[in-house]
């Protein structure tokens, strides 16, 4: 992501570029540029709690329960409350969209960042610890903060392990807990994780992903450096970090010592990469393996597909990289923005706006959540659109650690609502849980947050039990971020990044999932004094697998039958143009 700050034209808020993609010759799809975190002065009445409302500012609400009055425990869900929503980063002023959703579950608490925050919160939603993103880097040993975080809890090591973005967007921090307490000390360390054509300087290691397993950290990246002949950044290609766990995580603090940066060069003007698989989003594979070698899979820059290939005795500080191939998952396209209801008023009369029933961001078919190996299976989702068919879907796929093959796929989806941002993970029986964000234009169409749970069979099927959970609605249904309440959305209309689902490591039965979802308009009688834009905010969820069971039922069925009607479609369109020799 990189910095645009929101200035004020009338009413509107106008997002002004501190350094937009341009390129000439060959030309960068804006899908695929670089993410953007926009910035917006807070307004006197982002400061201040919502007048009578039920949750507080989590930053004036230590020790205080957050679950919603109206959640009832049901067989699956036992807990559900809300997270770090943009109320409460703007009290910081770090007034950022989009969130990047991010959290992770440990022994005893569930850690959250979100751009601008920091908090940790207890298994039963009590606030433990809640501050700005740069009050935690600072403690932490570092001097400013710029988004993109990633959290995972390391249960062999009982610690945990973030990273963001630096005071240079060049730069990647990485932080440690010295215990499995959160709300403890941490310590730090940093890296330049992309240097472009004029050194650090305009370089951005964009969209950084984060991975443990077989004894090492990944870190994936895509890079954009400053144009000489142009204005604003161009896209140069991918990096993925790779650093023995030991020099992060140990009895003294973190280092960088045996990173290895495989650099994956791309040409802009020409088109092509030296390395054609080594895939946009960079996610390594996530296990419980000590050594060995590591995997990773990321989408593909120049087919629509998805790419994989192994780290090489990953954790050894020597690693190499094996050549990659293509999984040949079905074919699918690029989805458009979500469509919103957009015809149910609002408390504001003004919120009804014809022209922002499809503007929400789904993004772009990268692997943007953490992917997983249990068991000799790798699972992973993305979101795209079927090839005949512009409402997105969530697609999953299971494929042989050992062979890189790919076993099974499948996709969330109903052809009526657009389906995003999804995450997984798995335990070692084999149970799923897929948490993702719905929305759609009829009335049931406000954004919402979703979770749904499978078992796995022994030829690597999933198999959905039970219908999708709803977890969150959203509390307006015309999320728009850069414009005010009422008018014309302007600009991308920033949801996610990404979600998150993690297993308790405590109870493997159990899931905890992290999603987005839209927050009321910081105007009317509850911000007297705001500015009438739309607020996102967070919400965090258990899902308990106990007694979830192993008899296919019905839908899963028709589920596979969808999915498997899509392997034979192969067609691929070119991406990125030729491929270099």
């Amino acid at each position: 992501m990189r910095l645009t700050y929101l200035t004020t034209v009338g009413a509107v808020a106008v997002a002004t570029a501190t350094g937009a993609s341009a390129a000439t010759g060959f030309a960068i799809p804006d899908l695929l540029g670089f993410e953007q975190m926009e910035y917006d002065a807070p307004a006197p009445g982002d400061n201040a709690p919502a007048i009578g409302a039920a949750t507080p500012l989590l930053a004036a609400s230590i020790g205080q329960q957050r679950q919603s009055a109206s959640f009832v425990p049901t067989a699956k869900v036992k807990m559900s409350f809300e997270g770090i929503s943009q109320y409460d980063v703007a009290s910081y002023g770090r007034n950022f969209i989009p969130p990047d959703t991010m959290g992770a579950v440990g022994a005893t608490q569930f850690t959250e960042f979100a751009n601008g925050g920091f908090a940790v919160f207890g298994k039963d939603g009590t606030v433990q610890k809640a501050t700005s993103d740069l009050a935690f880097w600072a403690a932490a040993g570092q001097t400013g903060a710029n988004g993109d975080s990633r959290v995972l809890f390391d249960k062999a090591a009982q610690r945990w392990v973030a990273l963001s973005f630096g005071a240079s967007v060049s730069d990647i921090q990485i932080a440690v807990s010295n215990t499995a307490d959160a709300t403890g000390g941490w310590k730090s360390t940093k890296f330049t994780g992309y240097s472009g054509p004029n050194g650090p300087s305009g370089s951005v290691a964009d969209y950084p992903t984060l991975a443990i397993g077989n004894g090492a950290v990944y870190i994936g990246t895509n890079n954009f450096g400053s144009d000489p002949t142009n204005a604003g950044e161009r896209f140069r290609g991918t990096t993925l970090n790779v650093i023995p766990l030991s020099s992060l995580v140990n009895a003294t603090a973190p280092t960088t010592t045996g990173l290895k940066q495989f650099v994956y060069g791309y040409d802009p003007d020409h088109g092509g990469q030296v390395t054609p698989y080594a895939g946009y989003a960079i996610q390594g594979v996530n296990n419980n393996a000590t050594g060995g070698n590591g995997k990773v899979v990321a989408e593909s820059l120049f087919y629509n597909d998805l790419v994989s290939y192994n780290v090489n005795s990953a954790g050894s500080g020597n690693p190499t990289v094996s050549q990659g191939h293509y999984l040949g998952v079905s074919s699918y396209a690029f989805q458009g923005p979500a469509r919103q209801p957009n015809a149910v008023p609002d408390a504001n009369p003004n919120a009804t706006y014809a022209n922002n029933n499809r503007v929400i961001d789904a993004l772009d078919p990268r692997v943007s959540s953490n992917v997983y190996e249990q068991n000799g299976l790798i699972y992973s989702v993305f979101t795209a659109a079927p090839p005949h068919d512009d409402h997105s879907v969530v697609r999953w796929q299971v494929t042989d650690a050992a062979t890189g093959k790919l076993l099974t796929q499948g996709e969330i989806g109903d052809g009526i609502h657009d389906y995003f941002q999804g995450s997984l993970s798995v335990n070692a029986d084999g149970k799923v849980v897929i948490g993702y964000n719905r929305s759609g234009s009829g009335a049931d169409g406000k954004v919402s947050f979703f979770a749904r749970t499978y078992t796995t069979s022994a030829s690597g099927r999933l198999i959905q039990r039970g219908g999708e959970e709803l977890l969150k609605v959203s509390l307006v249904d015309d999320y728009h971020n850069g414009s005010v309440d009422g008018q014309v959305a302007v600009g991308r209309q920033r949801w996610g990044d990404y979600s998150q689902v993690t297993v308790d490591p405590t109870d493997p039965t159990k899931f905890w999932v992290i999603g987005e979802f839209a927050r009321e308009y910081n105007d009317g009688p509850d911000h007297p004094l705001g500015t009438g834009g739309s607020r996102w905010s967070t919400w965090i969820s258990e899902i308990d697998t106990t007694n979830v069971g192993n008899v296919p039922e019905p839908a899963s069925w028709a589920l596979f039958i969808a999915g498997f009607g899509l392997v034979g479609a192969m067609q691929r369109r070119r991406r990125f143009g030729t491929l270099a020799a």
